[in-house]
């Protein structure tokens, strides 16, 4: 039997899972997970990465985080 789950509640585990090093903006779970995790809103991590491009580290930078 398949379990599926949403992409946040796996990063969330304590399982190891590494984050991916790019955010996926096309899902919804994947950008939530990263606006939470940067303390920033959805809104906010949208306009860093127009401006910077969905790579963790750049968005990172930009945010000064």
């Amino acid at each position: 039997m398949i379990h599926l789950v949403t992409v946040a509640s796996v990063l969330a585990s304590n399982t190891g899972v590494r984050a991916p090093s790019v955010i996926d903006t096309t899902d919804d779970s994947a950008t939530s997970y990263w606006a939470t995790k940067l303390n920033i809103s959805p809104d906010d991590l949208a306009a860093a990465i127009q401006e910077v491009g969905p790579s963790v580290a750049a968005v990172r930078r930009h945010l000064g985080k």
